[in-house]
């Protein structure tokens, strides 16, 4: 009988074991349309792929809604799995192992002036005449990212770019996200802006980063695999379909 109790105690110890093994931890942020928080809970296409890609592989993701600095900081020392939508750089390829990509997406990089300001800035020399609000860790494009010239001020995220914009604390905005920050702006009933006649025109690929450093590294193969295979299926266009979103393009 004790035998047989030790035996089951052993069982259920190596059941959960192998539930752990089985966890991916990803961290969310909001960056609508594709990623949404709302009333503490994550939703959008790049959830639903990267939990139908686990699931393949025998794999659940538990989510975690953090700003993307703390996430990138997770990435680096291994305490994060997975982030969805790491746009991917040199310096950030020392520690990231990238996913995909599940498609491209024309991604501009454009300039949030005030009103009747959209002519200040008509090529990149303009920029260097004023104070930029930039948010912290977040890649934009190499020139600018590398440019020590410019005077640049950092931020937050989001809500703290559009409340210090709003005071009046900087004139120009650099913007990744202009779905993200016209939100902020909403939820603060500011109107007051426009976007620069520059822009710096790119295509960015949509990748997952999986941390160098995480304890699931083993899962990168197969994931990439199934990831590479549902964007090649129509599966994530039909994800990106029941979202009624522009799936992303395929440029393979």
């Amino acid at each position: 009988m004790i035998r047989f109790i030790c035996c089951l105690i052993l069982l259920s110890i190596s059941t959960l074991v192998s539930a752990e093994e089985k966890m991916l931890h990803a961290d969310f942020r909001h960056r609508p349309p594709e990623m949404i928080v709302e009333n503490n809970r994550a939703a959008g296409p790049l959830k639903d792929v990267l939990d139908e890609a686990a699931d393949v592989i025998g794999y659940k993701i538990e989510w975690r809604i953090a700003p993307f600095a703390r996430s990138l900081k997770g990435l680096k020392n291994g305490k994060v799995d997975l982030v969805p939508r790491v746009i991917k750089t040199s310096q950030r390829e020392k520690f990231i192992d990238f996913l995909g990509p599940i498609g491209h997406r024309q991604k501009d990089i454009v300039f949030l002036v005030r009103k009747g300001k959209e002519k200040t800035i008509n090529d990149y020399h303009d920029l260097y005449q004023f104070e930029i609000g930039i948010k912290r860790d977040t890649a934009y494009f190499t020139k600018f990212d590398d440019d020590k010239a410019l005077h640049k001020i950092l931020l937050l995220d989001d809500r703290n770019m559009s409340s210090m914009f709003a005071a009046h604390r900087f004139d120009v905005m650099v913007v990744l996200d202009k779905d993200s920050i016209e939100s902020a702006f909403k939820q603060i009933h500011f109107t007051d802006y426009a976007y620069a006649h520059y822009r710096h025109k790119q295509n960015i690929g949509i990748f997952y980063g999986l941390s160098k450093l995480s304890a699931n590294t083993k899962v990168n193969s197969k994931l990439s695999k199934v990831l590479l295979n549902m964007s090649q299926s129509g599966r994530v266009a039909q994800i990106y379909q029941d979202y009624k979103l522009k799936p992303p393009l395929r440029l393979f």
